[in-house]
C-alpha cells in the first residue's frame, strides 16, 4: 500500500528486498522477483499521442501509468488543471485512474493518482483537462531526454495532451489469480 512507501521529498534508494531489478524488464520478459510477487505478469505500451486506446486500455484493463510534465503542477490545490503550455517537457510519471467531466465547470478531465503525497493537490491526486480531440493540444518536447528518452535518442519528440499525458502511456497486465 501506498502509506508504506510515503513520498520523502527527496532523492532515494530502495532496499534490495523492496526492489531486487528493475520491474518493467522483469515484467516484460514474463515476471519475476517482485513483479511477480505482485502478479505482474507483462506490460504494453499504448501508441504514442493517441487519445481512444488510452481511453479504452483505462476503462477494460483499469489504471494506465502515463508520462507528464509535472513541474508546473507543485502549487496545485484542486479544480481541472489546464496550465501545461503545448510543448510540454516530460519529467515524471502517475497513475491514470479515472476521468470524468467537472459538474461545475463541465470541463472534461482526466484523474491522475501522484506520488507527492496525500497532502498534495486533490487527496494526492490532479484533474487535467481531457481534449477528446488527440490533436488538439499538441506540441513538442525539446528535451525527452528528462522523460523517456535515451541517450542518442531524437533531440525532440511531438507530445499530445494536457501536460503531454498522451505521449507514453503503459498499461500493466496482471495474472488472474489461479481459484
Amino acid at each position: 500500500e501506498e502509506h508504506q512507501i510515503p513520498y520523502a521529498s527527496m532523492d532515494g534508494h530502495c532496499a534490495p528486498a523492496v526492489a531486487p531489478q528493475a520491474p518493467a524488464v522483469l515484467a516484460r520478459a514474463g515476471g519475476s522477483g517482485a513483479a511477480a510477487a505482485l502478479g505482474l505478469s507483462g506490460w504494453e505500451r499504448l501508441p504514442e499521442n493517441k487519445y481512444w486506446p488510452l481511453l479504452h486500455a483505462l476503462v477494460e484493463r483499469g489504471p494506465v501509468a502515463v508520462s507528464v510534465a509535472a513541474r508546473s503542477w507543485v502549487a496545485y490545490g484542486g479544480g481541472v488543471f489546464d496550465g501545461c503550455s503545448k510543448d510540454a517537457v516530460i519529467d515524471h510519471a502517475v497513475v491514470l485512474v479515472g476521468y470524468g467531466e467537472d459538474p461545475r465547470t463541465e470541463d472534461a478531465f482526466f484523474l491522475l493518482q501522484n506520488s507527492w503525497g496525500r497532502d498534495w493537490g486533490e487527496a494526492g491526486r490532479i484533474r487535467i483537462l481531457r481534449h477528446t480531440s488527440e490533436s488538439a493540444w499538441c506540441g513538442i518536447d525539446d528535451q525527452p531526454d528528462l522523460g523517456t528518452g535515451c541517450k542518442g535518442g531524437p533531440p525532440n519528440v511531438t507530445v499530445c495532451g494536457m501536460c503531454g499525458v498522451l505521449y507514453d502511456s503503459v498499461v500493466p497486465h496482471f495474472a488472474k489469480p489461479v481459484s
